[in-house]
């Protein structure tokens, strides 16, 4: 095995976010994902730093990341664009995002570990990419860039198109940044396939989707006085957790719930999360009459986020639609760790993943009918649910945990290197 190789046997392991610790506030699933993966490289290894352009941080401080997160403002980007043309805005965001990336007080703390002790340097690809590939080469490791979606790509499935710019910025910026990576874990098929469009090299690829700390997910969380003081004892809790987004289709599964509910009035649901529709949310469900049978959790931080997905009976991915789904849901595996029976939606990476009726129930996405009579099914059938919990938590600790992930990762590392 090469020098490169040879640092796969060393002791500790570099995670470096190209933002500062106060940054992406409503997008914790990058938070929990650079946790994740550097707790499992601290068990494997012995040792993980996450780097910010602040501060550096263990695992375990990650976690509660973003520090003095901002609370999510209802419409005020629509109350903007009323006066700004959104393309002005995202021009404008860009330029400040591309000076914040180039401060020279970025990374000037000092650093706690020894050179010779790095395994190698993870890094989360954003627009404007961090000193990953310069500390790479410094310490003569590989580098690992960890993509959820290339940037101008994922925006453009928004809405948000940066016309001429958007291209400049994917060839020039995105594209040559991920080229200069030992190795591109993405979460999903669709997104390979684009990165490959983008001139990544297919060796080069590897498809690492979300995953989940067991550690943090236990199945016998005490979470009894949590259930009393939502008022749900005695009651089958459907549970959700995430932000209120169009995407996710919130509205559909309300309107299930409603259905389920009228022969199932033991039900409640519970939504853990805030953001742009809950206010329409939950005007659907004062319109619907089931206000008693409905709570909003608000915004939980992410180490409370176990307590509540304890307390549900049964878990659920929310989705609109199964076109452009390009994503891994992270909820989806943590329910399944909580050993929750889960129903999740046909699209994207799920059905590949999953076997229905055997880890998880899968319903139509889109389709309120199917997601109700789906939802009826593990209401009913107690001994069904308990099942396929238990078959779901078996996977997902075999399968789909971060130290499984790291491991997949390293083995690419080893054999890309071996065949150059």
């Amino acid at each position: 095995m090469s020098k490169k190789s040879d640092s796969i046997t060393k002791n500790c392991a570099i995670f470096i976010m190209p933002r500062s610790s106060s940054d992406w506030a409503g997008a914790e699933a990058l938070w929990i994902t650079v946790a994740g993966w550097a707790a499992a490289a601290a068990r494997a290894l012995g040792d993980a730093y996450v780097l910010t352009t602040d501060r550096i941080a263990k695992p375990d401080e990650v976690i509660h990341y973003p520090l003095a997160a901002r609370n999510i403002k209802q419409g005020r980007q629509g109350q903007l664009s009323r006066w700004i043309p959104l393309m002005l805005i995202t021009l404008i965001k860009d330029l400040l995002l591309w000076r914040k990336s180039r401060r020279k007080s970025n990374y000037s703390y000092p650093l706690p570990f020894n050179a010779e002790h790095i395994n190698f340097i993870w890094e989360q690809h954003d627009l404007f990419p961090g000193p990953g590939r310069e500390m790479a080469n410094k310490y003569k490791v590989p580098l690992i860039t960890y993509v959820h979606a290339p940037q101008v790509w994922e925006s453009a499935k928004w809405g948000v198109n940066r016309f001429v710019w958007g291209w400049f910025l994917e060839k020039f910026v995105e594209a040559p940044a991920l080229k200069r990576s030992d190795l591109v874990a993405c979460v999903s098929q669709e997104v390979a396939d684009k990165l490959e469009k983008m001139g990544i090299p297919k060796n080069k690829i590897l498809i690492s989707p979300m995953a989940v700390d067991p550690y943090l997910f236990k199945k016998n969380q005490d979470a009894k006085s949590l259930k009393e003081s939502l008022r749900l004892s005695n009651k089958t809790v459907i549970g959700w957790t995430g932000s209120f987004r169009n995407f996710h289709g919130l509205d559909l599964l309300v309107k299930a719930f409603n259905q389920v509910h009228q022969s199932h009035p033991d039900t409640s649901l519970l939504l853990v999360g805030d953001g742009f529709e809950k206010v329409n949310i939950e005007k659907l469900v004062e319109e619907l009459e089931i206000t008693d049978a409905v709570v909003f959790a608000g915004r939980q931080a992410f180490a409370q986020i176990p307590s509540f997905v304890s307390i549900f009976d049964i878990a659920i991915v929310s989705a609109r639609s199964s076109e452009g789904f390009h994503y891994s849901p992270l909820k989806l595996r943590e329910y399944l760790a909580a050993g929750k029976a889960t129903l999740a939606p046909r699209a994207g990476e799920i059905p590949s993943l999953f076997m229905h009726g055997e880890t998880v129930m899968l319903y139509t996405a889109g389709e309120i009918n199917d997601m109700a009579t789906k939802l009826t099914e593990l209401i009913s059938n107690v001994e069904f649910r308990e099942e396929i919990s238990k078959r779901g938590m078996e996977y997902i600790l075999s399968n789909g945990t971060w130290d499984f992930e790291l491991q997949k990762s390293l083995l690419s590392l080893t054999r890309h290197d071996e065949i150059h």
